[in-house]
């Protein structure tokens, strides 16, 4: 699997770094592991874009697939260090209007205290 987890401010946030291509061949594992989140009551989720050069539509599928499970349980899904051609793919998909973006991880995790 491309992706790592990790928990944050006492276990209640996950952290997913995704690797360099967020595409069709990884999708699947990216929507299994916001899946597995929310299936253990992790509804707060910060997906880390810090080495993610490209992501095509199957990624924006996987990010899109939990946000109703996640919002339904008070929680959300955040995006943090997303770079120039994603963000440009979130405003012309108007995800952007969906998704918060954060500068840095902490940003985002933070977010969620507030």
């Amino acid at each position: 699997m491309a992706f790592k987890t990790r928990e944050e401010s006492d276990g209640e946030v996950v952290v997913i770094e995704c690797p360099a291509r967020v595409d069709l061949s990884v999708a699947k594992d990216l929507r299994e592991i916001m899946t597995e989140s929310t299936e253990q009551d992790k509804f707060l989720l910060v997906v880390d874009m810090d080495e993610t050069e490209f992501m095509d539509s199957s990624g924006l599928g996987a990010l899109v697939s939990r946000i109703a499970a996640t919002r339904a349980n008070s929680g959300d899904i955040r995006l943090a260090c997303v770079k120039e051609p994603i963000l440009k793919l979130l405003e012309l998909t108007h995800l952007d209007k969906i998704f918060q973006v954060f500068e840095s991880v902490q940003a985002a995790v933070d977010s969620f205290e507030a």
